[in-house]
């Protein structure tokens, strides 16, 4: 079968496309056939060599899956044929998800209700994360108004989708007209082009001087900063990823200094969950619910073959690409 393996970190390129043997299953193990690969901003942390639980090398990296039981090996709870869904989170950050099959052990992967779409289905470790941050990353504070960095992409288009669903207005920034075109179609009520002028201003004008409840944001750097100006009153920042690197400056003078909003910061990375699986599962089945009951859409814009892993890589990192990416086997 054909996998996609690094074998050292670096760029896109450092993933090849290798032949390797299919699985044979130990006991407790069934086989799947994968239908198609989520790709996630994590694996490209990992490629890189910027995550902070990196696996040994070589490595065949992916953190969601749909497909179908091939191989039942006489397990009690899956048969074969049967529509499955598993993150890496449910196979202890094994990896090999990258591959055309995957061997699981059985208590693993999610039995899919029937008519699911396995693209759709093979988006939803986005909503996972999503749900997460929406209902603990984000608790405490009020939701009537969300602003979401960085929106059009798989992440962004499935926290836009829940935040809707949870009545919230939404204010979306991306780097494009194009892009921001792109998010009137899914449903954010207010989509910013970040380069067409600072935003604190223009988000106190749409939310008539009051400011956002939450921002979620995956940028960190400096941004924390400009974040602040334009939050609501005991307005939160949830922190779930760091693109733009640490910051360089004081945030407590920052927080200080907008002490009128009472300004507060979570940083949140979804590892933190490892120690509530329960909460972790209960956000899984809240989402494959709402998939299964047509309520949520993922945003998938890309398919592209297994082989061609790492242009899908190099169009994540340079914000080319628009929604969701999915590798087929």
């Amino acid at each position: 079968m054909k996998a996609v393996q690094m074998s050292e970190t670096g760029g896109p390129e450092v993933l090849r496309v290798i032949e390797v043997p299919t699985p044979v299953l130990k006991p407790g193990e069934v086989l799947v056939r994968t239908h198609a690969i989520g790709v996630a901003f994590p694996d490209l942390l990992v490629r890189s060599g910027r995550y902070p639980w990196m696996p040994k090398l070589p490595y065949v990296p992916g953190n969601e899956v749909s497909g179908h039981v091939v191989d039942a090996n006489g397990s009690s709870r899956l048969k074969n044929d049967q529509p499955v869904f598993f993150t890496s989170w449910d196979m202890g950050f094994a990896g090999g998800l990258y591959a055309e099959y995957v061997a699981v052990r059985e208590q693993a992967p999610w039995v899919l209700p029937p008519g699911i779409d396995l693209d759709e289905a093979a988006s939803l470790f986005n909503y996972i994360v999503a749900w997460l941050l929406l209902h603990h990353g984000a608790r405490g504070a009020e939701t009537r108004c969300v602003l979401l960095h960085g929106a059009s992409g798989g992440m962004g288009t499935a926290l836009a989708e829940l935040a809707k669903l949870d009545g919230s207005t939404v204010i979306g920034t991306a780097g494009s007209d194009e892009k921001c075109a792109f998010l009137k179609t899914r449903g954010v009520d207010h989509a910013l082009n970040y380069k067409n002028g600072p935003l604190p201003e223009r988000v106190l004008e749409l939310t008539e001087g009051r400011g956002v409840d939450i921002v979620f944001n995956h940028l960190a750097g400096n941004s924390f900063v400009e974040d602040m100006k334009m939050l609501a009153p005991l307005g939160l920042i949830v922190s779930y990823a760091a693109l733009g690197g640490m910051p360089d400056v004081d945030l407590f003078r920052g927080m200080r200094a907008n002490i009128d909003r009472s300004p507060a910061l979570r940083v949140i990375g979804t590892h933190v969950f490892d120690k509530m699986p329960q909460v972790r599962d209960n956000a899984c089945k809240a989402v494959i619910a709402l998939l299964a009951d047509g309520r949520i859409a993922p945003a998938i814009t890309t398919r592209l073959p297994l082989t061609e892993a790492p242009r899908a890589h190099q169009m994540m990192e340079s914000r080319e690409s628009i929604g969701k990416i999915l590798l087929k086997p």
